[in-house]
């Protein structure tokens, strides 16, 4: 959720495609060349795809935590698309439950495989270990929100804003009245850094009390608290349709504040993703695949389809505390929370001069962590961490290798079992299992 990194006048942090080839026909792809001072041990290590044409049966014990962006995946399990893949989510139906709390710690474990992350919420236990990994990332989170009573009649930033105040004029008027006063804040240590930034910038203290986002969201509607910052963005989202004012959200920051690439406001950028341990991935490396084609798949079909948030709804209600329907979830998602696409993941790991970029973000991130004492200096890099890029990587190349395919057969007459092999590649295909995809393409076009 929220990002981990401090920064901005208030803080004193600073700022200061990795993997190992585990085959030569993956070597071939030109893409995952180790850097020279990665542990070969600590990166990812890709396999062949696997002969034949019938698609491997595989089990995840997978985890949820209690947040929109973090359900989604219970649409693909209602719709059985996990099982299209040939892979059973245990414990069965619909994974484990689990929070911020206990996540890491059963990732560690190897109780669980996989689970919804916000991944710096892992880079603490560097300290001792370097078996988690970010293997995706989502959505970006933009519910960094600070919200104020409706009781108490306040004015937000934007209202500022449009009054005509400056940034550090407007900031300060919107967050005055939390001057000496206590802001209700989550327990994530992800959910400083936006505080910390916002009274840097607002040059207005308060005092914080750390509470869970479920019971906050109890005295909140009880009318017992003045101020809160919520983790879960659909906590924000509820409070915002109870008519809490937003004094000020990163979106704010991002849309007003410094800007440029050594901008304070550049580490307050926040994604979602995808954690898991390295050695279950290092053991099931195509399963992993199979896995995130049914994320990215899923993303697609809420996109066309919103009505699909009615299977998630009352799942994310059990969990968090809410009462959404359907609608509320896509608004809380569309607005709060949006999904970052197949394709749009180039813009994390192909567009190096981006914000957004993977080694741009967590070289930052991981250096704060390492300037605050929470990890060792040099314990990890952003290559070794973010697994997620050379996995992304794959895929494209699977699903370039496999366009060609599909090009070379265009014309082609093809015997009943090859065209039957070629229909079932484009239907993966379309599922964006291009691993599966290239396979069955590859034996129609023998």
């Amino acid at each position: 959720m929220p990002n981990p990194h401090p920064t901005g006048p208030s803080g004193s942090f600073r700022r200061s495609l990795a993997c190992q080839v585990g085959a030569a026909a993956l070597a071939a792809l030109g893409l995952f060349a180790a850097p020279a001072h990665a542990a070969d041990n600590d990166l990812y290590r890709p396999v062949p795809a696997e002969a034949g044409t019938a698609i491997p049966s595989a089990s995840i014990n997978f985890a949820m935590r209690p947040y929109a962006d973090n359900t989604f995946y219970v649409i693909a399990l209602k719709k059985g698309w996990f099982k299209d893949v040939g892979i059973t989510i245990t414990p069965e139906p619909l994974g484990l439950k689990v929070t911020d709390t206990n996540a890491t710690a059963l990732l560690l474990n190897g109780q669980v495989d996989i689970s919804t992350e916000f991944c710096p919420l892992m880079l603490p236990t560097y300290k001792t270990s370097k078996l988690l990994k970010c293997i995706a990332f989502t959505d970006n989170f933009l519910a960094n929100t600070i919200l104020a009573n409706p009781a108490l009649h306040l004015k937000s930033f934007k209202d500022y804003i449009a009054e005509g105040k400056s940034f550090e004029e407007a900031i300060h008027a919107a967050v005055a009245p939390l001057a000496g006063k206590t802001l209700v804040g989550a327990p994530e240590l992800s959910d400083r850094p936006f505080e910390e930034a916002v009274q840097g910038f607002a040059k207005v203290k308060w005092n914080l009390q750390v509470l869970d986002d479920s019971k906050s969201l109890v005295l909140a509607k009880a009318g017992r608290e003045d101020f809160v910052n919520p983790e879960g963005a659909p906590i924000v989202y509820t409070l915002k349709q109870a008519g809490w004012t937003v004094l000020i959200d990163n979106g704010d920051l991002y849309k007003y504040g410094p800007s440029g690439v050594d901008s304070p406001i550049e580490h307050l950028v926040a994604i979602v993703g995808i954690g898991a341990n390295a050695d279950y991935v290092n053991g099931h490396q195509n399963t992993v695949l199979r896995f995130l084609s049914v994320v990215w798949r899923t993303i697609e079909a809420v996109d066309k389809d919103p009505s699909l948030f009615d299977l998630q709804a009352p799942y994310l209600n059990s969990v968090a505390g809410t009462s959404l329907d359907g609608k509320g979830v896509e608004s809380t998602v569309k607005t709060l929370d949006p999904f970052s696409s197949f394709d749009y993941d180039a813009t994390y790991f192909a567009k190096t001069d981006g914000v957004l970029y993977y080694r741009n973000a967590w070289s930052a991130i991981i250096g704060d962590y390492e300037a605050h004492g929470i990890m060792p200096k040099g314990a990890v890099t952003a290559d070794s961490f973010v697994w997620a890029a050379p996995i992304w990587k794959q895929m494209a190349e699977y699903r370039g290798r496999t366009d060609a395919l599909f090009k070379g057969l265009e014309g082609k007459t093809l015997d009943a079992p090859k065209q039957a092999l070629l229909a079932r590649a484009k239907e993966l295909y379309g599922w964006y299992d291009f691993l599966d995809a290239y396979r069955l393409a590859s034996a129609a076009a023998e």
